[in-house]
């Protein structure tokens, strides 16, 4: 059983409580525009070129098997109608200009690199964060990291968007201790609009997290003029309290990570950032409607 992962981040402080191992899954549904990791959303290895890195030494060149190196002034860049993603040039260069984004791997060999943190999860509460992309797109490859770990006795985390068929999805809950669940807009329209996909197989699972007591942090992409209103902010807040839920994680929009949309060749989305007293109003919307919201 194998699948491709872009990252395993050790040490991790974000993704849930203590210190956590977080195995990032390659493959989203949704296309946010607002996305800093843009590489998580293809569900292929791709080849990322920081053109601002470059020395121009021509590495990259000697060994490109199909002439994709383009050179513009003194950096080498890339044909995107040559290159195929080998990562033939992102094994030599030595500024790390060229990256690959995302390995297939196999569950023991993404678990050797969790269980080599596992004595900082018990000494501090953490444990193991599956994130992605959306991790449960990963389909049979996340299963069985879950089980891998769950056989270790590890702390599982899943970090969710929640677009999954409901019956896998309930599989995926029986494994999973602590949801971050992202709750990016309530009106389906305006959410198929912004992501691709409207949002109602993700109330459905949420709703089933609810409903199973499952252990869960609602967490809130922040963007000005794009779910920050008070209309949307009250939408929220009805579902929400239906289920005794007051409580938000809001992650406020910034522009960090921008630079991989150049290095992958996509149109950056120029993402404005809030100012203070913005953000200040926007958190006051969320007071009004009886949420208690904690910034991540």
């Amino acid at each position: 059983m194998d699948g491709i992962v872009y990252n395993i981040q050790r040490m991790s402080t974000k993704d849930g409580p203590g210190l956590r191992t977080t195995v990032f899954l390659k493959g989203c549904p949704l296309h946010c525009p607002w996305c800093s990791n843009p590489e998580s959303q293809s569900f292929k290895p791709q080849l990322m070129v920081f053109a601002n890195l470059c020395s121009g030494c021509g590495r990259c060149e000697q060994v490109c098997p199909h002439g994709a190196v383009a050179r513009i002034g003194d950096a080498c860049n890339r044909d995107r109608a040559l290159c195929r993603d080998c990562g033939a040039c992102a094994e030599i260069c030595p500024t790390r200009a060229r990256e690959m984004s995302g390995k297939r791997m196999g569950v023991e060999e993404v678990m050797r690199v969790v269980d080599s943190d596992s004595l900082f999860y018990g000494n501090s509460g953490g444990g193991v964060t599956f994130g992605g992309g959306e991790p449960s797109a990963a389909g049979d490859f996340l299963l069985a990291l879950l089980d891998a770990s769950a056989r270790r006795g590890y702390h599982i985390c899943l970090d969710t968007c929640g677009v999954c068929e409901p019956s896998r999805f309930r599989e995926i809950m029986e494994k999973v201790e602590l949801f971050l669940y992202d709750c990016k807009h309530m009106n389906p329209e305006e959410h198929k609009r912004l992501t691709g996909r409207d949002n109602a197989v993700i109330l459905e699972n949420l709703r089933g997290i609810f409903t199973a007591g499952k252990e869960v942090r609602i967490r809130v992409p922040l963007m000005p003029g794009i779910n920050d209103t008070d209309e949307n902010i009250a939408a929220m807040a009805e579902f929400l309290h239906q289920y005794g839920k007051h409580e938000v994680d809001v992650l406020p929009c910034h522009t960090f990570g921008h630079s991989k949309y150049a290095a992958l060749n996509l149109p950056d989305p120029v993402m404005k950032p809030y100012q203070p007293e913005e953000l200040t109003a926007a958190l006051e919307r969320f007071a009004r409607h009886d949420l208690k919201v904690t910034i991540c």
